[in-house]
């Protein structure tokens, strides 16, 4: 067999370079929901309805660590403080907004999204394991 001779450039980039998808900029959101949501396809659905709110969702992760936690890979750059909630009471970061919009989202299928201390953060990496 074979030995490695040379790692592939293009490889290199992705670890730890420029995160872009076909040129343009995508931007990674670790969401916490704070409750278990994977048990309902209503939750979930609304769940994403709701994130892509903010753009195309490129990538979804599964939801994990009990059912609460979900990453996304969106496209574009959300880095700005000038976005604003569906009910236009909270204006900021992407992850302030979003926050308040899965908190208004109530209970749905005896999922409550407010029932718990929503988070959303961006990530500069995946993190897998």
């Amino acid at each position: 067999m074979a030995d490695l001779t040379k790692a592939h450039p293009a490889v290199a980039g992705l670890i730890d370079g420029p995160k872009s998808y076909a040129g343009k900029a995508i931007t990674i959101l670790a969401v916490d929901m704070d409750v278990d949501i994977d048990g309902s396809a209503i939750a979930v659905s609304a769940l994403f309805a709701t994130i892509q709110r903010y753009g195309n969702i490129l990538i979804a992760g599964a939801i994990h660590d009990t059912g609460s936690k979900i990453d996304v890979i969106m496209e574009g750059d959300f880095s700005g403080s000038d976005y604003v909630s569906a009910d236009g009471t909270v204006t900021g970061t992407v992850g302030a907004a979003l926050v308040e919009d899965l908190i208004n989202l109530g209970t749905l299928d005896s999922i409550n999204f407010a029932g718990g201390t929503t988070a959303v953060t961006i990530r500069s990496n995946l993190i897998t394991a």
